[in-house]
């Protein structure tokens, strides 16, 4: 990452439209950083990730974030027992690690690729000194962490729905975000998280999966071998919302 700083001052860009969710919002952030990718210090290319890299470590210093622009990252932590506690998925457009940079603490989680991704590193002092200097970079991210808070609300909300109805959600986001060509075509995808991190990240007993991968199965809809998922027939997830 080297230098920090900004070569040169930016243009002034006009906001998006108050509708979108954060993949939405969050494409500004992609054009923002490509259009000056050249000029601004501290931004790195985007870059190759294979899947099951670790993009930072719980606890380490917050130094860079990271800023998706396709794939799919896996956060956890470690709880008291030594064991993985899976916080979350991140996906395409996503600001990795801005929340401790943004407190001025290590990072909170660990970050993880579960499929082969393109990611962007921007230092700290970049991200900062943009917020700082930078009238409409501040706003866009003003308004993405915004969209953010009241997507953890929804959240809260669709965790009192049935679990199989959680689940079928999951799934849907999973394969239209790494997948929406295959969405058109009759083939198989494999869902790239072990039985073990959708029982985790849906709320349920390990066993309580196995029961909704069972009716699943009956459905024709999936198939479970070894601990993982593949949806059939990739086209019928739209069906399943």
């Amino acid at each position: 990452m080297g230098r920090i700083g900004v070569g040169r001052p930016v243009e002034k860009r006009t906001s998006l439209g108050i509708e979108g969710g954060p993949a939405t919002l969050g494409a500004f952030f992609s054009r923002f950083f490509k259009e000056h990718e050249t000029d601004l210090v501290g931004c790195g290319p985007v870059e190759p990730h294979p899947a099951g890299v670790e993009v930072f470590h719980e606890d380490a210093p917050a130094d860079v974030v990271y800023l998706i622009e396709r794939g799919l990252v896996k956060l956890s932590r470690t709880g008291p027992d030594g064991g993985e506690t899976v916080t979350g998925l991140r996906s395409r457009y996503c600001l990795l690690g801005a929340p401790a940079i943004f407190l001025g603490i290590p990072y909170t989680v660990t970050a993880l690729t579960l499929t082969p991704s393109q990611l962007r590193a921007i230092s700290a002092k970049c991200l900062l000194h943009l917020l700082k200097t930078d009238e409409d970079f501040s706003w866009e991210m003003y308004r993405l962490l915004s969209q953010l808070l009241l997507l953890d609300a929804r959240k809260i909300v669709e965790s009192r729905l049935p679990a199989e109805e959680r689940m079928e959600k999951l799934l849907f986001q999973i394969a239209t975000e790494l997948a929406p060509d295959q969405m058109r075509t009759h083939g198989p995808f494999h869902v790239p998280l072990t039985h073990h991190e959708l029982a985790a990240i849906i709320g349920v007993s390990s066993e309580h999966l196995c029961r909704l991968d069972n009716k699943m199965e009956k459905r024709g809809f999936l198939i479970a071998e070894n601990g993982m998922l593949t949806i059939k027939d990739v086209s019928k997830v739209s069906r399943l919302i």
